[in-house]
């Protein structure tokens, strides 16, 4: 299950993806990208009020513990707001029966409800840095 984090991790786990926090010869997926001379993006930014709508959607349409699964993904080439930028999408689940102690493995993808993306994001990027 999510639960909330403090910011300190939420900067941790923003550094860890960047390489800003590890040595020059450290491998990060976020250095890799910019050093293969991509612009890209490790952010994507979406109003409460869309995600709100799309949630309520997803509880229309699913009754079974109605939840969303988190992917990241690549536009690839020539598709998308940019060259093989990266994105993330959210796909609605199902299953599990209602119980919030469980381990995952019985919520499954809902391929009868559609699933979300074209968030907003900056190039650069916005780190998540709450002491700038």
């Amino acid at each position: 299950m999510g639960k909330r984090i403090p910011q300190s991790d939420a900067e941790k786990l923003c550094q860890n993806w960047t390489g800003s926090n590890q040595p020059n010869n450290a491998k990060s997926p976020g250095k890799a990208i910019k050093g293969a001379g991509f612009k890209d993006t490790y952010e994507t930014w979406f109003s409460v009020e869309e995600l709100e709508t799309y949630l309520e959607y997803v509880k229309q349409n699913i009754s079974d513990n109605p939840g969303i699964r988190i992917y990241f993904g690549n536009y690839g080439k020539n598709v998308g707001p940019g060259n093989n930028a990266s994105t993330i999408f959210l796909a609605p689940t199902s299953g599990g029966g209602g119980s919030t102690e469980f381990d995952g493995s019985e919520i499954e993808n809902d391929y009868n409800t559609e699933p979300y993306n074209s968030g907003g994001n900056k190039i650069p990027p916005m780190a998540y840095d709450p002491n700038p």
